[in-house]
């Protein structure tokens, strides 16, 4: 009985789901990277210990008005409680549009592009409950983004996002290649992002009702407005007025119902 529960909590916890070939070319398991010198300051995860909180997709729009469509960034968070590196884990992103911007069922028609993180800006570690930012620029509307990776697209078309640690297993998703994107906007004036429910259940990353649009104003009423300008501190002068999303802070309030969805009966 004693063993039976042992396998049970190793499957549970993830251990086991993967393996690695050692250096006489035998198969073992794969176990923590703890994020020490001993294993090269690299970690590995458990699905759901990592969340993907928001997605600009929309891109920036300037304070006079020039939209970047490729000014983009995805938010993560770190829902473990021990300090991880993402150096090494790997990003993906499926696209519902072929190379000739025209959407197809096709799924071999589809493009998927694969990103793998650097380290983080500065080297640190990322704590429990710290968002972080992965950016396409540096010098964007994103102030002091912690991941760069130039090549990173969204386009305003279904996309799907998903993460994968350094040893390939699944930790989050986001979106769905085989419809528009859940939420967020660029309606002509602003650019606003795609934000993450805290759902009690069912918060999967692949579900519409996981998401909102960025909600707030310049012309709220007072304490709203101070909550959405204290949201947005890393987002850059000369954007402000027009670009709105929380990188690397918590989410705007999710006025759509969900937020206290589920039961414990």
């Amino acid at each position: 009985m004693g063993r039976v529960l042992t396998i049970a909590l190793a499957l549970s916890m993830g251990w086991g789901c993967e393996t690695e070939v050692d250096p006489n070319g035998h198969e073992q398991q794969v176990g923590y990277r703890t994020g020490t010198r001993d294993d090269g300051y690299t970690s590995n995860g458990e699905r759901g210990n990592v969340n993907i909180t928001e997605v600009m997709w929309a891109g920036s729009i300037s304070d006079d008005g020039v939209h970047d469509p490729d000014d983009i960034f995805i938010e993560l968070q770190n829902k473990h409680p021990r300090p991880i590196h993402l150096t090494g884990w790997q990003l993906t992103v499926r696209a519902g549009h072929h190379s000739d911007g025209l959407f197809h069922e096709s799924r071999s028609e589809r493009s998927s592009v694969t990103h793998t993180l650097p380290a983080r800006a500065g080297g640190q570690i990322i704590e429990p409950n710290e968002f972080v930012i992965i950016a396409a620029r540096a010098d964007g509307a994103w102030q002091d983004p912690d991941f760069v990776v130039p090549e990173l697209r969204l386009a305003d078309a279904p996309f799907a996002i998903t993460l994968r640690d350094r040893d390939e297993r699944l930790i989050d998703g986001a979106g769905d290649e085989r419809k528009l994107p859940f939420a967020g906007a660029m309606d002509g004036v602003t650019a606003r992002s795609m934000e993450r429910i805290q759902l009690i259940f069912n918060n999967r990353g692949n579900r519409d009702g996981s998401w909102h649009t960025y909600s707030l104003n310049d012309f709220d009423q007072e304490e709203r407005k101070a909550l959405h300008d204290s949201l947005r501190v890393r987002v850059r002068e000369g954007y402000k007025s027009y670009s709105l999303a929380t990188p690397g802070h918590p989410n705007s309030p999710d006025y759509s119902g969900y937020i206290s969805s589920g039961s414990f009966e």
